[in-house]
């Protein structure tokens, strides 16, 4: 079976490519993917794989194989950036200002050759695939109407995905055994005084004074309110009050984001924030009110015996190098809320472009990557799902 999934993978290199590529013209942006699910759907269809639409841009195709087991999710993101391309390639996109800067187009492409693969050898395969094309990974959309649907088919035993690094080589592959990105959380806090003249402070509850007060002390939480062993960061990123110099505001606010890696440190976070800022607006004689907006995005946190299993595979390809993980990402990716809710690993996949003029940064008009390196994943993707279907 070896042998046969490297054949296959090679065997749809060009169909991978093209579909890259289709993706690459057409990019469009988060929760607006109406013709590339579409597109995705009549591939689905041609390969008479049968499909859902679990959301109004998310779609899950289903491969059962030829012998009942266990069940494997794999997910690609699909939506694009508010990019214009700069890169000089004859397929550069045709929607002007967005762009497929992230390799999300590599991601859709390589499930749907990971698809055509597993086909060929369904009636060999033990279980369930569901294919996942998620939208909105950028605006943190997306991943729990697909993780809801899967828990309302049953649950998973492996959901897994990749993300294409640009700035990293092809042929290396990076396996975390644990927290790999940070989960990603916000805040807002207004706080309300008492405005008045500018020359007279002693009539009035000057809210600014308590705001700066609060943000001082919420800067400092990961050092003096947070264990010393659970990294996190609370960032302000705004800070607006007053319009004039002579009148004294009614209300301050201060918003911006924490990052962490641990499942439910947003919550202790935010209580922590919310204590400092209600209680120092109460000495100033203010109050202070902590909001958060919904669409928290959870760390990624690879579990371990998954990601240990999925090592053992990409060593029997003997295509990438495993190279060693340093340190966690502050970034983020709502992948992680398939692996709150299953068992399973995200990896890193270099594919470093050759081609003058292309830049390696992601977010980047100049974005590109060297479509060589993607028949190796779809080979990874394919030959890990048969080991896992197989293993007891």
């Amino acid at each position: 079976m070896r042998d046969t999934i490297h054949q296959l993978a090679y065997q749809y290199e060009n169909y991978l490519i093209e579909q890259r590529r289709h993706f690459h013209r057409h990019p469009e942006l988060s929760s607006q993917e109406v013709e590339t699910c579409k597109h995705i759907c009549t591939q689905l269809k041609e390969m008479n794989i049968p499909y859902e639409m679990v959301g109004p841009t998310d779609i899950v195709g289903k491969i059962e194989g030829g012998k009942p087991g266990k069940k494997v999710a794999i997910r690609a993101d699909i939506d694009a950036l508010p990019v214009t391309e700069e890169t000089p390639v004859p397929f550069r996109s045709e929607n002007p200002g967005v762009m497929h800067a992230c390799g999300h187009d590599a991601h859709t492409a390589i499930l749907l050759a990971t698809a055509k693969c597993l086909m060929e050898i369904r009636e060999n395969l033990k279980g369930t695939i569901y294919l996942c094309f998620q939208s909105a990974e950028e605006t943190g959309g997306g991943a729990y109407a697909i993780v809801d649907y899967l828990k309302n088919q049953g649950g998973v035993d492996l959901a897994f995905g990749t993300h294409v690094i640009a700035a990293v080589p092809k042929g290396v592959m990076v396996i975390p055994t644990g927290a790999m990105m940070a989960g990603a959380g916000n805040f807002e806090i207004t706080v309300t005084g008492q405005g008045g003249h500018g020359s007279r402070p002693d009539q009035s509850i000057n809210p600014i004074l308590p705001a700066c007060n609060i943000l001082q002390q919420i800067i400092a939480i990961p050092v003096n309110r947070h264990a010393p062993f659970d990294v996190c960061v609370v960032s302000p990123c705004i800070i607006q009050s007053g319009t004039a110099t002579n009148v004294i505001p009614n209300t301050a606010y201060i918003a911006g984001n924490m990052r962490y890696f641990k499942y439910g440190e947003k919550e202790k976070l935010v209580q922590t924030i919310t204590t400092i800022a209600e209680n120092t607006a109460q000495a100033y004689g203010a109050t202070a009110k902590v909001t958060t907006k919904p669409g928290e995005t959870p760390p990624v946190v690879n579990d371990g015996d998954s990601a240990k299993f999925a090592i053992e595979s990409l060593k029997e390809q003997g295509i990438f190098q495993l190279y060693p993980f340093t340190e966690p990402a502050t970034g983020s990716d709502n992948f992680g809320a398939f692996l709150q809710a299953f068992p399973g690993f995200y990896c890193i996949a270099g594919v470093k472009s050759s081609r003058a003029g292309t830049s390696s940064a992601q977010h980047n008009p100049l974005f590109d990557i060297e479509e060589s390196a993607l028949a190796p994943i779809v080979e990874f993707f394919v030959l890990h799902t048969w080991k896992f279907l197989e293993s007891q």
